[in-house]
């Protein structure tokens, strides 16, 4: 079966400082004695590392190879990235504090390897609601959640649990969006699910025509919550839209007041 595995904090210096060279999604480690426990708080098995654990980092064999070259193929497909897309964020909208320019938030992504949230006070400046239904609604399969391949009308992941049988399938916004504010532009932010439903007042079931709703927001100043994926060395940096709704004007002004001076 299979299981969560998390490291629980560990005193060893050199494990904390192993660990801290791993680059999510490009890192296989072979993790040998650790100590299995499970976790009520987390609700999960946990791995512990003590004295006698040794961890690899991308060890030189058949099976890491294997791993490595399938999570890549997963990764090229869009099979993981999805689900930072569509499992949304469990962090709550007002525990986020941070207020963020785009370069800033650039910036940060760049020195720090870790997922963090903020607030940026911006422009939507690309919002392509007059494409197609099938670029702006997309059909994943309900099991694995790949893409429904729209001739075939099949599931496009080789590996899923339901390939050759009669797939079920949902649908949903899935947007990218421009965010551009003096300092900048943030290409290509995800704007998906209910989040998107939010956004734009409507459900995609509705399949209205959407044109204009692109002038709501198109050059309106914009409150925007954003999970940041930062960048690795065969990816670039990616931002999921918690939430967006058009601004405050006073707030706006109290909040950028401190970049402009």
């Amino acid at each position: 079966s299979t299981f969560t595995l998390l490291f629980s904090s560990s005193w060893d210096k050199e494990t904390i400082r192993l660990v801290q060279t791993v680059t999510q999604r490009e890192t296989v480690l072979f993790i040998a004695d650790a100590r299995i426990t499970f976790d009520s708080f987390r609700n999960c098995r946990i791995a512990t590392a003590t004295s006698k654990t040794i961890i690899t980092l991308n060890p030189d064999t058949a099976e890491a190879n294997q791993l490595y070259t399938c999570i890549r193929e997963l990764l090229e497909a869009g099979g993981l990235d999805d689900q930072d897309i569509l499992s949304g964020d469990s962090v709550r909208l007002d525990s986020i504090s941070d207020v963020l320019t785009v370069n800033q938030l650039k910036a940060r992504s760049h020195e720090h390897g870790d997922v963090f949230h903020c607030i940026t006070y911006g422009f939507i400046t690309n919002l392509e609601l007059s494409s197609s239904m099938s670029k702006v609604i997309r059909k994943r399969c309900a099991k694995c959640k790949f893409l429904i391949n729209e001739e075939s009308q099949t599931c496009s992941n080789d590996a899923c649990p339901n390939q050759g049988q009669q797939y079920q399938a949902t649908e949903g916004f899935e947007l990218l969006v421009d965010i551009s504010d003096h300092t900048g532009t943030l290409h290509s932010c995800n704007l998906a699910g209910t989040v998107a439903e939010k956004t734009l007042g409507c459900k995609s079931k509705h399949k209205i025509f959407m044109t204009t709703l692109q002038w709501k927001f198109l050059l309106e100043r914009c409150k925007i919550y954003l999970k940041v994926l930062p960048s690795t060395r065969r990816s670039r940096m990616r931002a999921s839209i918690l939430s967006c709704a058009l601004a405050d004007p006073v707030e706006v002004k109290q909040k950028l007041a401190s970049f402009v001076a």
